[in-house]
């Protein structure tokens, strides 16, 4: 049984969603139809810039201008939250212990808001997160900060369908919904009011990346990078290897953007591409008032040993509407995902060192 109160207080985007059930029920719609089309071609590594080493001139004059930028109050963290954490054992992920009793969204937080205090914080939440992710920051006493540097607000919501067109109805009725992917941010930004008060207030650039990646820190360096490009988002890839999961930049009739590897023609062997998407994004907050319209994808999942049908859209898919950069990072820096507890294990160490606190509160 759907409740369409749950529905109306996540802003149940209901015109949209129901006209893909539809189209789905009556057979016109399956996971082949997420298949990117158009003319694909391979790029080059002109399509890629790298920042300056961090000793020269060049590299700390881009430094410099992000600072300035910083302290004028014009740049906000935004966090994306919402997962559900499925393959993380259903916790909402970001109030996990990473290591010394902190969590992600401390590390999080603690990283923007030490380099200064002009730096506002966003999390995006979702009916999944939400009252949990409150809960540790009034438990935490907001990490030291003031409950004003710290703003959420909420994705929206879909209800789960099954394959055969009927509506999900488990025994825990919180696993009926989901959070509709993590293109909700643009939509959601806006229509919480927040989008207009960052604006409002000096606002210019916003920095998003997941919760779970940790190396997704507030680099001075790169938001000057970002500034001087003069593009309306710029997209950092990193090096790839065998195992890494997620989207490439490609060559789409001409025009490169971010790609999601199920959406990749078999016939088109992305081993060519020696980089893929971090999905940690600099973006002119005022591009964000534009009007876009984000794809939503058929996504097969399990829940309740039942297989249910989503319609999901992904931030990536902005590079096809802003014009964008693709700065090429350092991963062994800048790209630290934890998508399950083992990741978390054999990554503790490491993430110690990088997000720069010692051992103890």
């Amino acid at each position: 049984m759907i409740d369409k109160k749950i529905l109306r207080k996540y802003n149940y985007q209901k015109e949209q969603i129901e006209n893909l059930i539809e189209k789905y029920r009556r057979g016109d719609l399956s996971p082949e139809d997420n298949i990117v089309k158009g003319d694909l071609e391979y790029p080059s590594s002109k399509n890629f810039v790298s920042l300056p080493p961090e000793d020269t001139p060049e590299y700390k004059s881009l430094y410099r201008e992000g600072m300035q930028s910083i302290e004028k109050g014009e740049l906000a963290v935004c966090v994306l939250n919402g997962g559900m954490g499925t393959r993380f054992g259903g916790v909402v992920k970001g109030t996990v212990d990473v290591y010394d009793g902190r969590s992600f969204l401390e590390l999080k937080v603690k990283n923007a808001l030490e380099i200064s205090d002009k730096i506002k914080f966003f999390v995006m939440n979702s009916y999944a997160t939400e009252r949990k992710t409150k809960k540790h920051f009034q438990k935490n006493d907001y990490f030291g900060f003031s409950p004003e540097k710290i703003r959420m607000f909420n994705q929206f919501i879909a209800p789960r369908i099954l394959k055969s067109g009927e509506y999900f109805s488990p025994d825990d009725e919180r696993k009926a919904y989901y959070g509709p992917g993590h293109g909700d941010f643009p939509y959601a930004f806006k229509r919480s009011g927040v989008l207009k008060e960052f604006l409002e207030s000096s606002g210019k650039y916003i920095f998003l990346s997941n919760v779970d990646n940790l190396g997704a820190t507030v680099e001075p360096a790169i938001l000057g990078f970002h500034i001087r490009e003069n593009r309306e988002m710029t997209a950092e890839v990193a090096q790839k290897s065998k195992k890494d999961e997620g989207g490439a930049p490609i060559l789409v009739d001409g025009k490169l953007v971010i790609v999601e590897s199920f959406r990749i023609p078999r016939s088109f062997d992305v081993s060519k591409i020696p980089v893929f998407n971090c999905n940690s994004y600099w973006i002119n907050a005022e591009s964000l008032e534009k009007d876009f319209s984000l794809p939503r994808y058929m996504v097969e999942k399990k829940s309740e040993g039942k297989k249910v049908i989503q319609f999901e859209h992904i931030c990536g898919d902005m590079s096809a509407f802003l014009k964008t950069s693709y700065l090429k990072v350092s991963r062994n820096k800048r790209f630290f995902p934890i998508k399950r507890p083992r990741d978390l294990e054999r990554q503790r160490e490491t993430l110690k060192k990088i997000t720069g606190y010692s051992s103890g509160k």
